[in-house]
């Protein structure tokens, strides 16, 4: 007997030592369909709670039937959504960064047709999840309702903000949200605004129109030159190391920790080796265009190659290099005279560079008046011949400034004669101002004709566009009837 009653108490003890069984969240919304129980059925979920109006279903919207709910845990308020396809309902959202945290009670709805404001507006809210949440600390807090309106796409987008006991409100679009108190306008602050509900942050959120002010930016306005930007909506709640070139072996500026988040907007001006070229806000009075992989791109996105010149390029005079030539123009080199870079292109009154040597190569830019470009020479040509002579002429000019000139002149035998009234220069003149003169670099006495040919090294005054090569005869002088007139600034030759 002893011995089987000590069997049934170790029975006991081994029974009483084991682990009990988990629970998942414990649910007031009875009426949440099966396999939305058996989501929450999971032990993850013990110790949560979905109150009776913490779940609402938001169906035969443009973009689907939905299914919304809220835990509450010791104070920390999760949403999830779940979406209806083949008749059962799949998990499709988790945010909490949403939601007003701390203890209270949440109320869930749909909402269709017109929702009456303080102010007597009526504002259109079909299709849309509303989120009432009350603080236990009611007296302190108040309440908060944020209204989410579902699209064709199946994105609820925030549409409305009412907060500080419902006093006070905040209307939103994707570029611009309007504050209201006690259904007074105050003023409408713009920029881009993430209003996504997948992305929204009820903690970025800013709760005075002076702030929004403050915080919110808009893509600005590229300015004419070589390089062009388009606007591209980026997946929401990314975000992406950011270099000054086209690769991890760029320079990443604040101190290697450059980051773009696709929360705001950003603009694409092109891709080169596997990176997009792209400008995005830091701050409301900070831009930096940067590279990022262009794997961050949205499916279906078309961006173009860039058209880089990468042309050899020299620092004119002490100047800097900027990653916000259209705003802050914050400094992240200095550059000295003399420096030698590569010209990429250009933007407004700015150039577009590299400059590599000691370090990590760096993107930036410079302004155009300290930087000058090495450009390939251009040759044009001009001629001239009556019944006795010809002249040949070439002008090569380099860097739009640089002038090398020649004429070959063929003239008769007489020429060869002491006292003849032969060709002894060129007078250069652009756009009728007079340059120097072309000097006689060599006679060729061994032709059966007079050939020499005349050389100059000049510097054309910019804005020049003809050049014109006026004869001097030893005994007659200048002869204009006589000069080569050649076009330079238009088609090479």
């Amino acid at each position: 007997m002893k011995r089987i009653l000590s069997v049934i108490l170790c029975l006991l003890a081994l029974v009483s030592c084991a682990p009990a069984l988990a629970e998942g969240a414990k649910i007031e919304a009875n009426w949440l369909p099966g396999e939305v129980k058996e989501f929450f059925s999971d032990s993850a979920y013990f110790g949560c709670a979905i109150g009776e109006n913490g779940a609402c279903l938001v169906d035969n919207t443009p973009g689907g039937t939905y299914l919304f709910a809220v835990t509450q845990k010791q104070g920390h308020n999760v949403l999830y959504g779940f979406e209806q396809k083949n008749g059962r309902f799949n998990y499709w959202l988790r945010t909490d960064s949403a939601l007003p945290q701390g203890e209270g009670f949440f109320n869930l709805r749909k909402i269709s047709g017109s929702l009456q404001m303080l102010n007597d507006d009526a504002l259109n809210m079909d299709s849309t999840l509303s989120v009432l949440f009350t603080r236990a600390d009611y007296e302190e807090q108040g309440d908060t309702s944020l209204y989410f309106t579902v699209n064709q796409y199946g994105q609820f987008k925030l549409r409305l903000l009412c907060y500080d006991s419902l006093w006070r409100e905040a209307r939103f679009t994707d570029d611009s949200i309007a504050y209201y108190s006690e259904g007074e306008y105050l003023g409408t602050a713009y920029g881009t605004v993430e209003r996504n509900l997948r992305y929204f942050s009820l903690g970025a959120f800013p709760r005075t129109l002076k702030e929004a002010r403050q915080k919110l930016t808009q893509a600005p306005a590229i300015p004419s030159g070589e390089l062009t930007a388009q606007k591209i909506k980026f997946t929401g709640g990314q975000k992406f190391p950011v270099y000054s070139g086209p690769g991890a072996e760029y320079e990443r500026a604040a101190n290697g920790k450059a980051s773009v988040s696709t929360n705001d907007w950003i603009q694409v001006f092109g891709s080169e080796k596997g990176y997009i070229m792209i400008q995005y806000a830091i701050s409301a009075s900070q831009m930096r265009i940067g590279y990022i992989d262009s794997k961050a791109l949205p499916k279906n996105a078309a961006v173009s190659e860039l058209q880089l010149a990468r042309a050899d390029a020299e620092i004119t005079a002490s100047t800097f290099l900027t990653d916000d030539p259209l705003n802050s123009q914050t400094r992240t080199r200095a550059l000295s005279a003399g420096q030698k870079v590569k010209w990429l292109s250009t933007m407004g009154s700015w150039v577009y560079v590299e400059v590599s040597g000691s370090g990590q190569p760096i993107r930036g830019f410079v302004p155009g008046s300290a930087v000058s470009r090495e450009q390939p020479s251009v040759t044009y040509a001009g001629s001239f011949r009556n019944s006795v002579y010809s002249a040949q002429a070439s002008v090569s000019v380099l860097r739009g400034v640089a002038a090398e000139i020649s004429v070959t002149v063929d003239g008769p035998d007489a020429w060869k004669e002491a006292g003849a009234d032969k060709i002894t220069g060129y007078q250069v003149y652009a756009n009728n101002v007079p340059l120097a003169a072309l000097s006689q670099a060599n006679l060729d006495l061994t032709t059966s004709s007079w050939r020499t040919v005349f050389t100059l090294s000049a510097s054309v005054p910019n804005g020049a566009t003809l050049l014109g090569l006026c004869p001097v005869h030893a005994q007659s002088g200048q002869q204009a009837d006589e000069m080569i007139v050649i076009r330079i600034g238009s088609s090479a030759k």
